[in-house]
This record gives C-alpha cells, sequence and structure tokens, in this order.
C-alpha cells in the first residue's frame, strides 16, 4: 500500500488546525515532577504554564478498525454487527486468506511503517504537542499478568519518538481485556462487554494491567498520563460499575505512579454530558475529563454541558476523539475548544482510500477488491463466500510500501 496526501488537508491546514491556542500563565506550583499535571480546570507543565493537548490519534496504527481499511463494519440486514471486524477479526481473517507466514509479514510491514518518526516530526512541524496511544490487550497482554516484550517495546519506541520531538504521549486502552463494550473498537469478536458481564475474571486482568503500565512509565514525563478506557458501554444495568471500575484502576495506579494524570471518558461512547455525569463525583486530583466530539455544530451550545461539569468540579476538560469531517469543520471545532481552554485530538491519522477526513489516504494495492469481496460476503450465516487465491493475497502483501 502506498500512502498519498489527501488534497483537502494540507500541511498548512492542519497547522491551522493545530496552532489555534493560546497559551496563559497560571500560577506555578513547585513540584518535582517535570511531567503535565491537572491544575484546577486546566492541565500545566512543571512551571505552572497552561498546556493545550492537541494532536493526532494513529488508531488504524495499533488497534484497525474495519472502516479504517474500507472493510464493512456493519450490515443488520446481512446479520453483520458493528463488532465482526475489530483488530483480531481483521488479523484473523487476512491470516485465513494469505497463510500465517504471509499475514505475519503484512503485519510486520504495516506496524513498521504506518506510523514512524518521520510521521512524529511532521507531526510536531504542523504543531502537534500529544499524541494518543491505542494500547490493545492482546498484543501486550494475552493473559492476566503476562506481558509481551514486543508489547513493551512497541510503546517504549514510540514514547522515544515523542520525546525526541517534545510530543506528549496519552496512553489509551482501547481494548481492554474481556472489551469494554459490543464494538469493533473494543475488538470482541463475541458481541459482549466481558469486562462488564464477567468482572471476576477480566476486571482484575485490566487492573493488574494499567498497575504494570504505570509502573513501567512512573518516571518518564513525556508520558502525559492513562485514559483508562476507550468509549465504555456496559449493559444498562451495569452503568455504575464503570465508575467502580475507574476508582479501582485509579487506586492501583496510584500505589506505583503518584505522578501522571488519570483521563476518564464516559458512558454512551464518551458523547455527551450525561455520560460524563455518570463519573463523577471526581475521586483523584490529578484528572482529567474527557470528552469525544463527532458530527456535531461547532458553536457554543455543543459544549456547554461539559463546561458547566469544569465549573462545578474544578477538573480540566480533553476532546479526546474528534474528526472525521471536513477540514473546515476540523478548525471550526479546533477554535471553538481553543477559546474555552480544551484541548483536542484528532481520529485517526491515516486510512484506506479516505476521502478526506484525516492527514493521509492510504491507496489501495492492485487486487485489493478481491479481498473486500470476501469480507463483504461473511457474516455469521454465510457458507458460499470464495476467499482470492493465494495468488492474489500473495500480490496485495507484496506491494508493502506504507511510508508517508
Amino acid at each position: 500500500m502506498k500512502y498519498a496526501r489527501i488534497g483537502t488537508w494540507s500541511a498548512a491546514m492542519i497547522a491551522v488546525f493545530l496552532a489555534v491556542s493560546a497559551v496563559n500563565s497560571i500560577p506555578a506550583a513547585t513540584r518535582t515532577w517535570t511531567g503535565l499535571r491537572a491544575q484546577g480546570q486546566a492541565i500545566v507543565d512543571q512551571y505552572g504554564n497552561n498546556v493545550l493537548l492537541r494532536g493526532f490519534g494513529p488508531g488504524e496504527w495499533t488497534n484497525t478498525e474495519a472502516y479504517m481499511i474500507g472493510w464493512p463494519d456493519q450490515d443488520p440486514g446481512a446479520g453483520r454487527h458493528q463488532s465482526q471486524y475489530g483488530y483480531t477479526t481483521i488479523h484473523n481473517t487476512l491470516t485465513g486468506i494469505m497463510g500465517q507466514r504471509a499475514a505475519s509479514h503484512y503485519w510486520y510491514t504495516w506496524q513498521a511503517n504506518d506510523v514512524t518518526e518521520a510521521d512524529i516530526a511532521r507531526m510536531q512541524a504542523w504543531g502537534a504537542n500529544s499524541l494518543r496511544l491505542s494500547i490493545n490487550y492482546h498484543w501486550l497482554s494475552p493473559s492476566d499478568g503476562v506481558y509481551l516484550a514486543s508489547g513493551w517495546q512497541w510503546i517504549d519506541q514510540v514514547v522515544a519518538w515523542c520525546r525526541a520531538h517534545n510530543i506528549r504521549v496519552i496512553l489509551c486502552m482501547h481494548a481492554a481485556p474481556g472489551a469494554q463494550s459490543n464494538y469493533l473498537m473494543a475488538d470482541t469478536a463475541e458481541i459482549t462487554a466481558h469486562l462488564w458481564t464477567q468482572p471476576e475474571r477480566y476486571q482484575p486482568w485490566a487492573i493488574h494491567l494499567w498497575q504494570a503500565i504505570a509502573q513501567r512509565y512512573v518516571n518518564e514525563p513525556y508520558v502525559a498520563g492513562y485514559d483508562l478506557l476507550d468509549e465504555p458501554v456496559p449493559p444498562a444495568d451495569r452503568e455504575p460499575d464503570v465508575r467502580r471500575f475507574y476508582v479501582n484502576v485509579t487506586r492501583a495506579i496510584r500505589t506505583v505512579d503518584p505522578n501522571h494524570m488519570i483521563f476518564v471518558e464516559g458512558l454512551n461512547f464518551a458523547g455527551d454530558p450525561a455520560g460524563m455525569r455518570a463519573m463523577l463525583p471526581p475521586w483523584d486530583d490529578n484528572m482529567v475529563l474527557v470528552f469525544h466530539k463527532y458530527w456535531d455544530s461547532n458553536d457554543q451550545a455543543s459544549i456547554q454541558g461539559y463546561l458547566r461539569i469544569r465549573n462545578q468540579y474544578s477538573v480540566p476538560l480533553w476532546n479526546g476523539e474528534t474528526g472525521e469531517n471536513t477540514a473546515l469543520w476540523l478548525r471550526n471545532m479546533a477554535k471553538l475548544l481553543a477559546t474555552n481552554n480544551i484541548g483536542w485530538n484528532s481520529w485517526t491519522y491515516k486510512k484506506v482510500d479516505d476521502v478526506g477526513s484525516s492527514a493521509y489516504s492510504i491507496s489501495h494495492p492492485p487486487n485489493y477488491d478481491a479481498i473486500l469481496k470476501y469480507v463483504r460476503c461473511l457474516t455469521p450465516t454465510s457458507t458460499d463466500c470464495t476467499p482470492p487465491s493465494q495468488g492474489q493475497a500473495d500480490t496485495i502483501r507484496g506491494r508493502p510500501d506504507l511510508r508517508g
């Protein structure tokens, strides 16, 4: 696959999008910690200067979702649920088509080239100062208490690149053990949020995983903090469990890491003030409340509910996911949030055959339509779907030019 820049997302436009921010002085506090922290309604650096976290989330890299690569993500009429093509199912489907050796080579190439240090340097040149890194537990912790060196190396490399380019990293548990929702971003093939339906099995695992992450990065100031769960969606009768889980995770983190900010997303896909209020009151003095903003109006009314919460509890706000829209919408969103001292994170960084909503488009390779035809056919009840030939799959695999 080969990247081509989308015209509506020129570097100049991205610079405008990322650079509309005001740096205000806040009374400095004397601290030994040299990273960021929450202070009142703001995120501040070690000198007490206000910081707007603005940047990118390369979700396609570390927790690929179907729509990012042009695959179908839902079709209720065909029996296809939105969880069908999450990260693991995509991997397994390509392994079935290509064979294990070819699929492993393909994913190795993807991992090595989708985001490189050159991308991090480019983000910095555009004005970014943060990156939200999506963690999928599958590639870091295959079982409770077991951690893969390859997963740690992946995170370590990203943090090192970002440190070299003065970019802060928010570590986000995008797919938690057991799955925090029924949807593809949580990487569940069973259409069940087991983190909530089997808490005795999966919640200790998730808590231990966060504690291990915090232990590893406790002294790393270029890690801005920990986004505990992406868009939790429990069954209705388990909604109070989300806040309890967050409190327990925070308690475990604080036994090894007193420094880093805790980022907290609310119910309803973190998409409305009601979901945020379900997480209140705050339980830690170094917390940030996170919302996701998509496809709405960029006026004061669209964020007023969040501002009321910030004023009431004196806790910083952050727009942890936003985008999937036009460059003009993104520019207006950035201006609105900067005016209200709220940072943002553009989602996602690169997509296959994108129409202009992300920074880069990945041009599909020859014969990619054969894979798309096959995966569109697959449903839980399908019996007559013919995969592309090994030769076609090898042709697709054999064009691994993923450099931006």
